[in-house]
């Protein structure tokens, strides 16, 4: 027997970025989104924020550590520059 899932467009990955204004909490439905909005939000801290703690929490472990590399790729850039 083959179970089909529905996808009703829930959130399955939750990331907080800390900020000098406080915690921020995205969630998405997919690891494309997720990165995007995340990277959005760290694009607007003043380099001098950064590095700044991100927690990233999902069922598949692959896709947490994929997207904290990501981000902390997108910090070290951002403070490079």
């Amino acid at each position: 027997m083959v179970t089909r899932r529905r996808w009703f467009g829930m959130a399955t990955i939750a990331i907080m970025i800390a900020t000098p204004r406080g915690r921020r909490l995205l969630a998405a439905s997919s690891e494309r989104e997720a990165a995007l909005t995340a990277e959005l939000v760290l694009r607007t801290l003043d380099r001098l924020a950064l590095p700044t703690a991100i927690w990233v929490q999902c069922a598949d472990l692959d896709v947490t550590f994929r997207l904290m590399g990501y981000l902390t790729g997108v910090q070290d850039e951002m403070i490079g520059a």
